[in-house]
């Protein structure tokens, strides 16, 4: 970054953390030695009338949009931000003056075109104006209405200036204050900074469209808007305007003939598909971003920011459901750590202590008594009694779940997300038992352990020669290290065949219920098959064994 513009945008944070009454951090850090006297504005007396949480929103407000959005980050983690700050921070709000963008201007600039010849009209002003964006409402020269969300200017440069001086401050404090380690506060900025970043990206955003229409193809319960690509890059975005109403708006929907528990019902089905079956959803699904159109179809705007899930972080979320169904503890601490970016657990046990008090609460509360927000505000204090950081995927799920149930108890004060979420639990469980997925599953581990196994010999090899380079602080000779090697080769292998043999006779056993043809005595060629190769590995296990004696 132009150092030149740090050290401007780094003045303005000094100004502001004076003009709040920080001057004490700034004192506290090597900063106060770079900072000109003339920097240190000062400030009234009044701004002491304003509390502590009160003063750090004010600031984060005024520093702009990098900080309004960390400041809103913060305040979805529970594990880590005291509850009075966090409703402080609640209130931070996106919405700034417009800037004064000459529109067609801009079209014309982007895109090469004569306005006139592609659009009927452009009202001048936007309608809506957040930190990075604001949008127009226009009508094409076709008469299709659309809206052009338009980047500000610089905005850009402006956000990679902030990102990169909290960069520089989170390294300071964590530098000085080793304890803050522990609250991952470099791993929470590198995923907001991914985050920002993405949402600057309006490119990014016109994408994010496109793969959430694949995935409601044909739906008739889902209306996602048109966009328009011969309008659309990385600084403006065009799509259609939206004729509706706010989800959670129940007179329209008693207007329109639409009852509200439907919509409900509709909504979470919608929400979960997006989350168990496209690992693509949506990641603030607040009301003002979900709309009705009179005829009952539901509309997510705002794609600027969505959760994904690869196949494996699926899996793994799968697990931690299914365990949490059967109140597995141990399974579901195991789980937790797979998924952790970074965790510091120094008690199992006391973990799965911790977990167990969860279904305490779901077990002695009465089904209509139970709260969503309760379940999360548990699990966000285990998370952090434990030092454990999941990945940015979770805490978005975990506030979208907030957000939809939230909805859901406008419009439907007898919704219980537990009761809603059971079909969807059962379905995985089933899922997760099918034939097919059951041997996928199989051959999948032969395979981690065959990568195992064709490592092992090398790993070893290397860790032996940095020990003999005296590279970790030992120096010592391992005799025979080939003998070694080979009856660790041998057990790895005696263990492949012993999973192999489980595999064979579980899955021979499950296709020998099926009718699966060619038949052979009433039971399917493959089950035979299967209970062969379940033998063969079985004597091959036996031959390894007795071959020794």
């Amino acid at each position: 970054m132009d150092s030149i513009k740090k050290i401007k945008r780094f003045s303005k944070i000094v100004s502001v953390l004076s003009k709040y009454g920080f001057e004490e951090i700034l004192s506290r850090s090597p900063l106060e030695a770079l900072t000109p006297d003339f920097l240190n504005t000062g400030h009234t007396q009044d701004i002491f009338t304003q509390n502590f949480n009160q003063r750090i929103r004010l600031a984060l407000e005024e520093l702009g949009p990098a900080y309004i959005k960390f400041g809103q980050l913060l305040s979805n983690r529970k594990d880590l931000v005291p509850k009075e700050l966090i409703l402080e921070l609640k209130k931070l709000q996106d919405n700034v003056p417009p800037e004064p963008i000459d529109i067609e201007a801009r079209l014309e600039e982007e895109f090469g075109i004569v306005v006139r010849d592609h659009f009927l009209e452009i009202e001048p002003m936007p309608f809506a104006a957040a930190s990075i964006s604001q949008v127009y409402r226009a009508r094409l020269i076709t008469g299709d209405r659309v809206i052009l969300k338009v980047k500000r200017s610089n905005i850009q440069q402006i956000i990679e200036s902030d990102l990169a001086l909290i960069r520089d401050l989170i390294f300071f404090l964590e530098k000085k204050y080793v304890r803050l380690q522990k609250l991952f506060i470099s791993e929470i900025e590198r995923s907001f900074e991914n985050s920002i970043l993405k949402e600057l990206s309006l490119v990014n955003e016109y994408q994010n469209i496109e793969r959430f229409r694949k995935n409601f193809e044909g739906s008739k319960d889902v209306y996602v808007p048109k966009t328009y690509k011969d309008y659309c890059n990385n600084n403006i975005l065009c799509m259609e305007f939206i004729e509706g109403f706010k989800i959670t708006d129940i007179e329209q929907l008693r207007t329109h003939g639409i009852e509200p528990k439907k919509i409900v019902e509709k909504g979470f089905d919608i929400y979960l598909k997006q989350l168990l079956d496209d690992g693509f959803f949506h990641a603030d699904p607040h009301p003002g971003n979900i709309f009705i159109q009179p005829n009952g179809q539901i509309v997510f705007i705002d794609f600027g920011s969505m959760g994904v899930l690869t196949v494996t972080e699926r899996d793994l979320l799968e697990d931690v459901v299914i365990n949490f169904g059967l109140k597995n503890t141990r399974k579901i601490v195991r789980s937790l750590k797979k998924m952790a970016i970074k965790h510091y657990i120094e008690d199992d046990k006391q973990l799965e202590r911790d977990i167990s008090d969860i279904f305490d609460y779901l077990e002695y509360n009465t089904v209509d008594t139970i709260e969503v927000q309760v379940i999360i505000k548990k699990f966000n204090n285990i998370l952090n009694r434990n030092h454990v950081l999941l990945p940015e995927y979770v805490y978005i799920l975990l506030r979208g779940v907030a957000l939809i149930e939230g909805i859901g108890q406008q419009l439907d004060a007898d919704l219980n997300v537990q009761k809603s979420m059971r079909p969807y639990a059962a379905k995985l469980a089933k899922e997760k038992l099918y034939p097919q997925n059951v041997a996928k599953k199989a051959i999948k581990n032969l395979s981690d352990l065959k990568d195992l196994m064709d490592d092992i010999p090398e790993d070893t090899l290397r860790l032996i020669e940095k020990l003999n380079n005296d590279q970790l602080a030992l120096n010592f000779k391992i005799a025979e290290i080939r003998l070694i090697l080979a009856i660790i080769k041998t057990s790895i292998n005696k263990l492949v065949l012993a999973i192999l043999t489980l595999t064979f006779g579980i899955g021979a056993s499950m296709l020998a219920n099926t009718k699966v043809r060619p038949l052979i005595l009433d039971m399917p060629l493959l089950a035979w098959v299967g209970y062969g190769m379940s033998i063969f590995t079985g004597l091959s296990i036996l031959y390894y064994v007795f071959r020794k004696k």
